[in-house]
């Protein structure tokens, strides 16, 4: 096996056992965690979600720990149970090197012995043909749309050298291990909803995306039509105003950058903003009330919120689970970091399923949309060393 960079193989591997481990890195921060002291497994959205939280840090600090923290995921629906917990151990370092050359596991190889689209190639053009035909009679102006591939592999996959590729392959993104109740969810998200450092907060919203491709200048050519691509310019819009919207009711002050940039992962160009603002002195908003706030944003639900939320139930034929919902930390200082669980997969075993949505707006081809959605599951296929045609 050529490991070239073995701190990315010692990210999960320690001499703690592995069944809780948890990881989130980002430019900022490392953040490791083992075992589990409390679980908070209520949805976000409940009358007591505050409550439960607070009880859980007071009891950790009257137990001596003076910032105990919280780890775990968000799913996408708010109203579903979250997976939190507060870890036996934890720490909290300088992020792994983000700088290194490019890397490959060779002998990291896996086959896929079956395969499954929900919904199938027809299904998915189908339910967005019939989200275009929404756009005329309902205030839908942008919804997303998802499909997830089922996989089961030729053997058991290394979750710690798994992660090890992920990071290695995309330097740049949030990277994640986020143990659930029967499976890891792992990958490398290109997307920040919420960072929060005092009274400072930080989004990154994507919206707008396109494939990278293999020759030098037409890969130049597919980010410039991406950044004049009035489609994406639109949609991207869609999903900052919409952030803006939320937070400005509870900061003290609120500022961006004016015009979207492009952003590149290994095999797809975004369209950026960055949003950043200030909170107010008294009474600030904790994390979560914040995550209330803006969750679940237009880049993976639609606007408006509610009506994008009842297409998105009513078109998708699966369950989201905690696909585009959030994976992060946050301490009883109420500092912390949520990245939107995208590029990633949830592994179990030999079983991996990936999810990949995409934004529909009047303007979208069906087809595009699926050639887009396969295009985003490239990252962890290529993570799991998966060489056939899969999708």
């Amino acid at each position: 096996m050529d490991i070239t960079f073995p701190e990315h193989t010692n990210a999960l591997v320690s001499e703690r056992p592995q069944a809780d481990v948890f990881l989130f890195n980002s430019n900022s921060n490392l953040v490791r965690t083992n075992g589990i002291r409390q679980r908070i497994s209520i949805p976000l959205l409940s009358n007591t979600f505050h409550q439960e939280v607070q009880a859980v840090f007071q009891r950790e600090q009257a137990q001596g720990r003076c910032n105990p923290i919280v780890v775990g995921a968000i799913p996408f629906d708010m109203n579903q149970p979250a997976q939190l917990v507060v870890p036996e151990w934890h720490e909290r370092v300088k992020p792994l090197d983000r700088t290194f050359s490019s890397f490959v596991d060779k002998d990291f190889i896996h086959h896929a012995s079956e395969q499954s689209f929900a919904p199938s190639h027809t299904e998915f053009l189908d339910i967005i043909e019939q989200a275009l035909s929404s756009f005329e009679n309902s205030p839908l102006k942008k919804v997303v749309l998802s499909k997830i591939l089922k996989l089961t592999l030729d053997r058991k996959v290394d979750v710690p050298r798994l992660l090890s590729n992920i990071m290695a392959q995309n330097p740049s993104a949030y990277h994640f291990s986020v143990p659930l109740k029967n499976s890891v969810l792992i990958g490398a998200s290109p997307e920040l909803l919420l960072r929060k450092q005092g009274n400072k907060i930080f989004s990154n919203p994507l919206a707008g995306s396109a494939k990278r491709l293999d020759n030098l200048d037409a890969d130049r050519q597919a980010a410039k039509t991406l950044a004049n691509s009035a489609k994406d310019q639109y949609e991207h819009r869609l999903v900052v105003d919409a952030i803006r919207a939320a937070l400005l009711p509870v900061v003290e002050s609120l500022g961006e950058r004016k015009e979207s940039s492009i952003i590149a992962t290994p095999t797809m160009w975004h369209l950026s903003t960055d949003i950043e603002a200030t909170l107010p002195a008294i009474n600030p908003p904790s994390m979560f009330d914040l995550i209330k706030q803006i969750h679940p944003t237009p880049a993976m639900c639609g606007t408006p919120t509610v009506s994008a939320q009842q297409h998105i139930a009513a078109l998708e034929p699966h369950q989201r689970g905690f696909f585009s919902g959030l994976v992060g930390w946050c301490d009883a200082e109420g500092n912390g970091e949520w990245a939107i669980a995208i590029r990633c997969a949830e592994v179990s075993g030999n079983k991996v399923t990936l999810f990949a949505g995409a934004g529909v707006v009047p303007d979208s081809n069906p087809e595009s949309e699926w050639l887009e959605t396969s295009a985003k599951m490239r990252t962890m296929l290529n993570a799991f060393g998966i060489k056939e045609d899969v999708i």
